[in-house]
């Protein structure tokens, strides 16, 4: 295996453990993935394994603007009315920036389609891997969402553990996919690259996610428009839609598999009857890819077949618009969440306009914003906002855009350097796919450039910022769109004068990097051991052994003396202990740090009563009722 393979293998194998892994959302997961990224740079720099060697202007200006971005961020701990939050959401940032940093500094000319490969091959795998759990579902797992959040069994969500995140996440394999069904130089890899798209395209109908079918339009569309080899994406295309449709068609006729219960011996039957089906559909997209690409690989169309098809493409796109009724599906957008009352409900949310309340949440991002335009309420700010501001009775964190997220938490200064960041990557990715000479490069840049387009589509309607998984996808695609794997040959890459730089700046850029890394290291530690202690202590309260409950809380208080939840577990062992005197101190310290949470002050109501303070009871009850006056909770103080 040479070299070009192993960065294709080590891509896939790391894109597809992050979205393994529930896609790395939760604190433990990202920050042991922020310190291995953050440690990878730093050794990589210290046994030269990468070259410091200054980037192309396109990475240093979105580098550039996302440090600032991270900075600004941090900042943000001194106006946010939760420093936790804030510091966890810099924390984010950073590690975000790390994955950018990475494919800058590792990606070379050489390599860049090998990067695409191995983003395509591990995103590929989760999704055939989800879609086994559903086919296969007394041997796979059906993960956590079942369990926390039963109205959404239906919907496929494992491993990613979220099922408009995993839909999402493997729309965007859809143009790297499409660049491989083009491009390599063996027909059977052609073959597989495009078989694969109808068990993808089964994967994506069973999350029922409207985002994941708009992100693979998005993305696909995207590349047969930037794609220097058009009819044979084109022929692919229409292969993978032909394959889809059939796999899609045997998933149709499967009620029990798709609707629920799982477990029964009717949905097992279904299953495996629908594997074979649906791997015959892959198989026979694959096989006419392959061949046709073999047989007819030489035949060039003439343009002015090309303008009939375009006509003809437009025609029935604006005939479809038309039949949409695109106003009134913007008027249902805009609409509260209805409640399907229905035994299909895959294919009745999929055909369905409401925007599932994403209307409310941008409206609220937008109120918060104008409250604050400049620098926003601090980062990590939009769930307390939507708690008390919120129209609709729905539990949310963030407001399912990263943009109009970002205006309201960060104002008018973090947008514009988050915009600025995310926007480099489109106009870096253009120039250089305008000036790009060999049909390769040309490939490579359509594809990665359709993909990114499509990842901040998919930023703009869900927290695809917040799901890492679908993050570092797109901050690897910036970092190869604007860093030197992409760059053209008639860009300096300065690799020259990089080696002719007196080994005393060499010496000085890479301390400074070491010292920037342990310290972003240290930053990366310090929620992971607090959280780490927090659940010690959890579990030592569940164990009942409510002295190394403390212990554990106390260490939790230790690490993070700023943040709130070590308080409010310090509150809730102490109110097991029954000392309610050391419980009342504690919750109160924990308001003092996130004064802005409900949780808090509902607890402290909770304490309150315990002792016997009723006025102070009801006072805190009803700051926690104007804090979350929607909640069912609160029903009967409404």
């Amino acid at each position: 295996m040479n070299h070009r393979s192993l960065v294709a293998l080590a891509v896939a194998v790391a894109v597809f453990w992050i979205g393994y892994d529930g896609g790395s959302y939760s604190l433990e997961s990202r920050a042991l993935l922020a310190i291995a990224t953050l440690w990878a740079i730093l050794l990589a720099i210290a046994v030269g394994l990468w070259p410091v060697v200054r980037p192309p202007l396109a990475a240093l200006v979105a580098g550039g603007l996302l440090l600032a971005f991270s900075l600004f961020t941090g900042l943000s701990i001194a106006w946010a009315s939760s420093a936790e939050r804030a510091f966890v959401e810099a924390n984010r940032v950073v590690l975000l920036a790390a994955v950018f940093a990475v494919a800058v500094l590792a990606g070379t000319r050489g390599n860049a389609g090998r990067w695409l490969d191995g983003l395509a091959l591990g995103i590929a795998s989760i999704g055939v891997l989800a879609l086994a759990s559903r086919l296969f579902p007394e041997t796979l797992p059906a993960g956590a969402v079942p369990d926390f959040l039963p109205g959404a069994v239906t919907r496929l969500s494992w491993p990613v553990e979220y099922w408009n995140g995993l839909a999402i996440l493997v729309a965007l394999a859809v143009p790297l996919l499409l660049r491989v069904g083009v491009g390599a130089t063996h027909p059977a890899w052609r073959g597989l690259a495009v078989g694969v798209l109808p068990a993808l395209a089964s994967t994506l109908y069973l999350t029922s996610s409207r985002g994941g079918f708009a992100t693979a339009l998005v993305g696909g569309l995207g590349f047969l428009l930037l794609t220097p080899r058009r009819w044979p994406a084109a022929a692919g295309t229409a292969l993978a839609l032909a394959g889809s449709a059939g796999a899609l068609a045997v998933l149709l006729a499967r009620d029990e598999l798709v609707n629920l219960p799982f477990s029964s011996p009717e949905a097992a039957a279904q299953g495996r009857s629908a594997a074979l089906l649906i791997l015959g559909a892959c198989a026979a997209t694959g096989l006419a890819h392959g061949l046709g690409s073999r047989l007819l690989g030489g035949v060039r169309m003439p343009r002015a077949a090309g303008w009939v098809v375009t006509a003809a493409v437009a025609v029935a796109v604006l005939a479809g618009i038309v039949a949409a009724d695109p106003v009134r599906r913007f008027d249902e957008f805009r609409e509260p969440p209805p409640v399907y009352e229905t035994d299909d409900f895959v294919s009745a949310h999929l055909l369905s306009g409401s925007g599932s309340g994403r209307w409310q949440f941008w409206e609220a991002a937008v109120d918060q914003w104008r409250e604050r335009p400049l620098a926003g309420h601090g980062a990590g700010s939009y769930e307390a906002w939507w708690a008390q501001h919120g129209s609709i009775p729905y539990f949310v964190r963030d407001a399912h855009s990263l943009y109009l997220e970002t205006l309201g938490e960060l104002g008018l200064v973090g947008f514009l350097l988050l915009a600025g960041a995310v926007a480099t990557g489109v106009v870096a990715g253009g120039r250089r796919l305008l000036a790009a000479g060999l049909e390769e490069e040309r490939l490579v840049l359509a594809a990665a450039l359709a993909a990114y387009v499509a990842f901040l589509v998919a930023a703009g309607i869900d927290w695809m910022w917040e799901l890492t998984a679908v993050a570092v996808v797109g901050l690897l695609l910036l970092g190869l769109l604007t860093g030197p794997a992409t760059a053209t040959r008639a860009s300096p890459l300065h690799a020259a004068r990089g080696s002719e730089r007196r080994p005393a700046r060499r010496l000085a850029v890479g301390v400074a990097a070491i010292v920037a890394g342990w310290l972003l290291i240290s930053l990366q530690v310090l929620p992971l051991l607090t959280q780490l202690a927090l659940q010690e202590s959890q579990q030592a309260v569940r164990a009942d052994d409510p002295a190394g409950a403390l212990e554990h809380a106390l260490d939790a208080r230790q690490l993070q003396p700023w943040a709130a939840s070590p308080y409010l577990q310090l509150a809730l062992v102490h109110e097991v202990r029954g000392d309610l005197p050391a419980a009342s101190v504690a919750i109160e310290e924990a308001i003092e740090r996130d004064p802005e949470n409900w949780r808090m002050w509902l607890v402290a109501a909770r304490i309150e009563t315990s002792s016997g303070r009723i006025a102070e009871a009801r006072s805190r009850l009803a700051r926690a009722v104007e804090l979350n006056p929607r909640s069912p909770l609160f029903a009967s103080e409404n």
